[in-house]
This record gives structure tokens, sequence and C-alpha cells, in this order.
């Protein structure tokens, strides 16, 4: 027991002696993004709550693990925002921003009239959490019990700390790469298929696919990629620049993969319906909306979308430690 303690006391000082020195400078930098995302209603108050936490343990943990995750947020918010006008037309449930006490017209649910600024994407905790907390643990593993936390690149002598960077990169690229997919296939003029049956569905379909959302999931995993490529360069004064290009290859696979591995939990776990009132595609069956109006697409009411994001991220970031680097 006495061994154990003393181990416990080893590991939390070696964290402490290592986190210090940047503590304050993650406090700041963290706190100005959560506030610059509440202004910006990239999130809401629940999310930045969550999103402050798991920057803080990013941040601490490394500066690599933080600049990929402010990348992946950033690019996801924007593209969240990237013609929203057009998204909450064909999404049931997209998050807009904020109501101005203005003329010309009313919404349904309330009673006062309001213009509407369509700057959409509010993310709450659910959300934040669902394309983060995997990463925010292995970075407070990674802190914790490294041989070394300043080292961010991928190396042979340091095994358990190329697993665990491989899962963080792994994890960021799958959520950038299934975002990205998301908020740009869902303005591809062409209806998607579905992954299932490769037979055409309605835009907004869980599981649906198409050769723009494809391609921006490659994108988004390569993006990552290639930031933590870079990052990791900078940070480490470019050692082993040239051999560690196969992060960016990790990315793009992440990326690619992620995507279609959420979409194919989301065409099965999900359920998804035609609104033929709204004519909009739904995630509530008939029995929760106690409506007749709504035509069963494909997916069975098991998951929400939050839970397929989780899992899907956890799976691919698992494949990647084990299965890219041996």
């Amino acid at each position: 027991m006495n061994r154990i303690t003393l181990l416990s006391e080893t590991i939390f000082i070696n964290a402490y002696e290592h986190s210090k020195s940047r503590l304050l400078t993650a406090l700041i930098i963290v706190s100005l993004f959560a506030i610059h995302g509440y202004r910006k209603k990239s999130l809401s108050t629940s999310g930045v709550i969550a999103a402050w936490c798991v920057g803080m343990i990013t941040c601490i943990s490394s500066w690599s693990f933080a600049v990929s995750l402010l990348s992946f947020y950033f690019s996801s918010s924007y593209l969240t925002k990237y013609k929203a006008s057009i998204k909450k037309k064909i999404e049931e449930n997209h998050l807009l921003g904020k109501f101005y006490k203005q003329p010309p017209f009313k919404l349904a649910s309330y009673s006062n009239t309001y213009h509407l600024k369509s700057i959409g994407g509010q993310r709450n905790y659910v959300q934040v959490l669902s394309n983060s907390l995997n990463a925010a643990v292995c970075g407070l593993v990674f802190l914790l019990f490294s041989f070394d936390p300043r080292i961010t690149f991928i190396d042979s002598d340091y095994k358990f700390d190329a697993f665990l960077i491989c899962a963080v990169v792994g994890h960021y690229a799958a959520c950038n790469g299934d975002t990205w997919a998301s908020e740009l296939g869902i303005l591809n003029k062409k209806k998607p298929i579905l992954v299932t049956t490769l037979k055409p569905v309605p835009t907004g379909t869980n599981g649906g696919v198409s050769l723009v959302g494809i391609l921006a999931s490659i994108a988004g995993g390569s993006f990552i990629g290639i930031i933590y490529y870079f990052t990791s360069a900078l940070f480490n004064n470019g050692h082993a620049l040239k051999s560690q290009i196969p992060i960016i290859y990790l990315g793009t696979f992440a990326g690619l993969f992620g995507s279609l591995i959420d979409s194919l939990m989301g065409a099965t776990l999900q359920y998804s319906g035609w609104n033929k009132k709204k004519l909009v595609v739904t995630n509530n069956p008939p029995s929760k909306l106690n409506s007749q109006d709504i035509d069963h697409i494909c997916g069975v009411d098991l998951l929400d979308n939050h839970q397929v994001n989780f899992l899907s991220s956890l799976l691919i970031s698992m494949i990647c430690e084990k299965g890219f680097y041996k």
C-alpha cells in the first residue's frame, strides 16, 4: 500500500512540476477562447463550462494537443455557421444564434415578434464532451503517466507516449472529418445515398453519404494531421520532422473512416424519418412526437447523435492507437 501511495505521489508531483510553468498561460488562453465562443454564440453557457474544463486539461497536458483541439473547434464552428440559413431549413434541430426584438415576423414558439439572425450552431456541454472527452482523458493520462510529457512526437523509444498521441490525433481527426462532412455534405445539390443500401435518401438522413461529404471528411482529417505535424515540430525544435509524416496519414485515415463509422452507426442505430408536414428529416419516431406524419427512412431509435459521435470517435481512436503504431 505504501508503494502505491509513493508511486501516486511521484506521478502527481511530476505532473505538477511539468504543468505549473504553463498553468497561468493555459488559464488565460482557455478563458479567452471560452469567452470568445460564448460571445460568438458558438457555445451555450453549459458548453462554455465544459469547453473550459476540457481546454485546461488539454493545454496543460500538451501544447500540440491544445492546438489540435483549437483547430477542430474553430474550423468546425465556422463550417457549422456556414450557410446556416440553408441548414436551418433542412435540419430539424439546427441550433440558432440569438434573437433580436425587431420585426418583421413571428416565431411559433414565441409570443413576441422577433427578427432572427441566422448564425446557428450553438454547442452545449453534451456536444462538447461527446467530441472531446475521449481525447481529454488520453491527454490527462499522457500528462500523468508518460515517460516525458514534453515529448509530443512519435518515437520508438516512447511507445506508451506514442499510443496516446495516436489516440488523441485520431480522435480529433475523426471528429473534425465527420463535422466537415456533415456541415458541407448537407449542402450538396444531389441527394445523398444511404451507406448501408446505397439508395438515395433525403438530405439530412443519418447515414447518408455524398462525394462532397467524403472529400470533406478526408480534408478535415488531413487538416488535423497537418496541424499536429507542424506544431509538434515547432514545440520540439523540428525534431525528426521527416519521420513524423505518418501522423498526417493517420489524420487522413481517421477523418475518412471515422466519418464512415459514424455514418454506419447513424444508419443503423439512429432513427431517421421524414416529416411530411414540416418536409424535414426527423430523429424522433412517431411514438415520441405523437404524430402520424412521419415515414420511417432507416435505423432504430437506440442512440442519439451525441452518443454516435462519442462511440465512433472512441472506436477510431482505439484503432489508431492499436493499429497505426506498433
